[in-house]
């Protein structure tokens, strides 16, 4: 069976809001709730926030490393932008995104499908709009506690380093952080924080390489994101929209080091 996992992160600085959707086949619930307990948190009160103060839960930064392993290693990751404007309209403009993701993807028939809390107004109109988008078919859980359904927790993850990432793109942010050990640079090498956090998660996008482009053109191995991974609503502005292709529309995927 396809797991689906669905979070978002909300920036007003950028006018935007990013839906990170997480696709795996593996039991990830388990693999969170190991990570909170080893860490020294119990699984059933606490878990991860991407907004959580780290000075007041350090630990907490040992969790996250252990989320970005289990993304890397078991998950790929789709992504919906939409303008700030359309917050309300959350629920189906992601519902649009996932259900051109699915189409343009073979994960099969047997999905189910997470979506976090404050997608819809309640679950009987989030079950509206996946019938109206054709996504009735799939097994639905809507209206979810991350804490619960532990899955969600790194879809937040993604959102929220996709959206540092495209606000770094939109000049919002500047910020910069040490490459540190194993990674492939000096450890003390000063990096952009979107380069970080992109070459951490870049192989996990859904995509195609570009083959006649590898092939036949500049020979760089390029991952193209749309429509397999990246669904950018029809209501961004041409900024957003220029923004958000530019960052995740072509993703390098030769050596960066």
């Amino acid at each position: 069976m396809t797991k689906i996992y669905i979070d978002d992160s909300v920036h007003e600085r950028g006018n935007f809001v990013i839906s990170g959707i997480i696709v795996t086949k593996e039991n990830i619930e388990n693999q969170i709730s190991e990570s909170l307990k080893n860490n020294g948190f119990d699984p059933e009160i606490y878990e991860f926030k991407s907004g959580l103060n780290y000075r007041k839960y350090p630990k907490m930064l040992g969790v996250r490393n252990d989320l970005k392993n289990i993304i890397s290693s078991v998950c790929k990751i789709g992504l919906v932008v939409l303008p700030i404007e359309q917050r309300q309209n959350i629920g189906i403009e992601t519902f649009k995104g996932l259900k051109q993701i699915i189409n343009s993807n073979e994960f099969g028939k047997d999905i189910e499908i997470y979506v976090d809390e404050n997608y819809f107004r309640n679950e009987n109109v989030g079950k509206e709009y996946a019938k109206e988008i054709g996504l009735e078919i799939y097994k639905l859980n809507l209206e979810l506690d991350s804490n619960k359904f532990k899955g969600i927790q790194l879809a937040d993850l993604v959102a929220h380093s996709c959206s540092t990432m495209l606000l770094e793109q939109l000049k919002i942010i500047d910020k910069k952080v040490k490459a540190g050990d194993n990674s492939g640079y000096e450890p003390d090498l000063e990096i952009e924080l979107g380069f970080e956090l992109w070459a951490g998660i870049r192989y996990n996008f859904l995509g195609e390489i570009d083959m006649e482009r590898f092939e036949t053109g500049d020979g760089f191995p390029m991952k193209m994101t749309e429509p397999y991974g990246l669904y950018i609503s029809e209501f961004c502005n041409n900024e957003l929209k220029e923004n958000s292709k530019e960052r995740f529309g072509e993703i390098y995927m030769g050596c960066i080091h």
